[in-house]
């Protein structure tokens, strides 16, 4: 009992006050005596009556200790770690645990534009440890969009003397072919190895093995979407994700390490919880 409440109640008794017992209780943290009598009845708002009660005929509530036994604590601590676990971002982490058990590889391109004829003209890929396993340059068979440029910093220049696409297929081929490739907005990335494929009359039947996971569909279960589109930006979703970024932003390495510094904190959204789970 704090000292405010108790020269509250000393006030009170000295001015022999009189109070209903919703305020003793309220106010004063007191109630009648067994055998205190009210001085008075009122009625209130809804014709009902109530009676009010001298002060100096009431006792101060016991204080009840909100002490929890270490059962209960730890049935507590059980809900809320299950709680977690039901949180949309704990079942998004679920869905990355399986994709990093699968030995995924992540990839990212950077392109020369966005329209139906754009061509990759960098690519990264690396393994679930953070591997880089390839950083490429490619010399495209068209024009770089300046507003690509604006995007990435590459320009034609840049790709004078590094090689074109069949001269790299076969190899990022035999590294891809049947695995799960997890990719940042994969429908774009997808589009722009079948269309460099076709510019250079190259085989792509085997982009068919592939079993693409799509990283930002992932960041949008777990955080939601961000814009009307109803998708999510990498910025936005690592933001969401308290992932810093190993570098500059728009380098198809730095965005597939950055991806899988993504996906690798949307599984902690559940590994943490359940490891929380097991603790107790």
């Amino acid at each position: 009992m704090t000292d405010d409440l108790e020269k509250l109640r000393q006030d009170a008794i000295e001015a022999d006050r009189c109070f209903s017992k919703s305020r003793l209780r309220d106010e004063f943290r007191m109630k009648p005596k067994p055998d205190a009598e009210p001085v008075k009845f009122y009625k209130n708002d809804f014709g009902k009556s109530f009676g009010v009660y001298r002060i100096a005929d009431c006792v101060p509530m016991r204080q009840v200790k909100a002490t929890r036994s270490e059962k209960q604590k730890a049935a507590a601590q059980r809900l809320a770690a299950m709680a977690k676990l039901d949180s949309k971002a704990a079942k998004a982490g679920k869905v990355a645990a399986d994709w990093l058990a699968d030995q995924s590889l992540i990839l990212d391109t950077e392109t020369t534009g966005l329209g139906e004829d754009a061509q990759v003209i960098e690519i990264a890929i690396c393994d679930i440890w953070g591997t880089v396993l390839v950083d490429q340059r490619v010399r495209p068979s068209v024009p770089i969009d300046p507003a690509a440029t604006e995007v990435h910093g590459i320009t034609l220049d840049d790709l004078a003397d590094c090689p074109t696409w069949p001269e790299v297929i076969d190899s990022i081929k035999e590294l891809l072919t049947g695995r799960t490739v997890v990719i940042f907005n994969s429908g774009f990335d997808m589009a722009m190895l079948r269309n460099t494929c076709r510019a250079f009359a190259v085989d792509d039947s085997w982009l068919n093995t592939l079993n693409v996971k799509c990283a930002m569909d992932l960041a949008v279960q777990a955080f939601g979407s961000t814009n009307r589109h109803g998708t999510i930006s990498l910025a936005n979703a690592t933001h969401e994700a308290g992932v810093s970024w190993p570098g500059e932003a728009h380098s198809a390495k730095v965005d597939a390490l950055v991806t899988l510094d993504l996906v690798a904190a949307i599984y902690r959204c559940y590994l943490d919880p359940m490891a929380e789970l097991k603790a107790l």
